[in-house]
């Protein structure tokens, strides 16, 4: 696995939106799970520790033993969330501390998702109150290193890095993260990156010569083109910063995909050590205000949208949406 791209965007209208990219080797998107409130489901595979939902939310990912396993979502507040790896520094407990639950990794999604309203919840009371222990997912057989991204509609956003110190929590000043090294130092790593710009470079002379860019695009000379976490964070965070501000939700939605195709891995192209490719599954986008959930398919690159209507978080019971795997082409003949 290599990771995944995400970021932040905000239309002129004030609709605040969290996409990401899921890069895995195998296909992750085959469902998108609806979870009803005043629902008891478990934190971990391994203890039994458990919560009761407060709110219903809606994300990709699959209901394993009864129980809820999401890589992104939203709830009915509007708080938005995302997972996604972060090899090589994700560190866990063996145990809860004391009055803590103890969580899987994979679990914290649907856990905050199940009981914030705002970012700012999510700093000052649930992260307190948890533990991330070593607890090895079923399905794939491996204990994830993941971080974490949060957003509501105010804006604000936070990333979540388990360390060796606990739960490191960073205002995500850029509005852009991926996977390692650390948040920090991608933010640092931004600065050898400061002569790039959309505006042409001016004609020189050289030796009496006048020497000008053979097209447009030159202002971008120097940004990173390949697969690697450093340089997906670059190259979002140059479209993001310099794209014109959309006007609405589905003006946003719709640069949100333009800007995610950007670091979208076509299936081959990087092979892991084992062989295996590493490929865009799936992307999604996130709109606090409407509560819509879009998504787009590696196989199926129209947009697909399920929004937490009055009907939905009215429902009692777990719902898996089935995504529609086929390319649907719009024929005009």
């Amino acid at each position: 696995m290599i990771g995944c791209s995400s970021f932040t965007l905000t239309s002129k209208d004030n609709k605040h939106l969290l996409s990401r990219t899921m890069d895995f080797g195998i296909e992750m998107a085959e469902q998108v799970v609806f979870v009803p409130r005043n629902k008891i489901f478990d934190l971990t595979y391994t203890t039994s520790d458990s919560t009761t939902s407060k709110f219903a939310f809606i994300g990709m990912g699959q209901i394993l033993n009864n129980s809820p396993i999401l890589f992104d979502g939203i709830n009915e507040k509007g708080l938005m969330g995302a997972t996604l790896y972060f090899p090589g520094y994700a560190t866990y407990k063996d145990a809860a501390a004391d009055e803590t639950l103890a969580i899987s990794p994979d679990k914290v999604i649907p856990y905050i998702l199940s009981q914030a309203t705002t970012v700012e919840d999510v700093k000052t009371q649930l992260l307190e109150s948890i533990t991330l222990i070593n607890d090895t997912n079923p399905i794939i057989s491996k204990l994830p290193p993941l971080h974490f991204i949060f957003s509501d509609k105010t804006g604000a956003t936070i990333i979540v890095e388990p360390m060796p110190n606990g739960l490191n929590i960073i205002e995500d000043s850029i509005g852009v993260m991926t996977n390692s090294p650390d948040y920090s130092w991608h933010e640092t790593n931004l600065r050898n990156y400061i002569t790039v710009t959309p505006h042409q470079h001016e004609p020189i002379t050289l030796a009496n010569k006048e020497l000008s860019a053979f097209s447009q695009g030159s202002g971008t000379f120097g940004l990173p083109g390949d697969y690697t976490p450093p340089a997906r964070f670059v190259r979002v965070a140059y479209l993001r910063n310099f794209s014109k501000q959309p006007e609405n939700e589905i003006e946003a939605v719709s640069l949100s995909h333009h800007i995610l195709e950007s670091v979208s891995i076509p299936n081959g192209v990087v092979i892991d050590p084992q062989g295996e490719p590493d490929y865009t599954c799936y992307s999604s986008y996130m709109c606090a205000e409407s509560l819509s959930f879009y998504f787009a398919v590696y196989s199926n690159q129209r947009l697909q949208k399920i929004t937490l209507n009055d009907e939905l978080i009215a429902s009692t019971e777990y719902k898996e949406f089935k995504v529609q795997t086929e390319e649907d082409i719009n024929c005009l003949n």
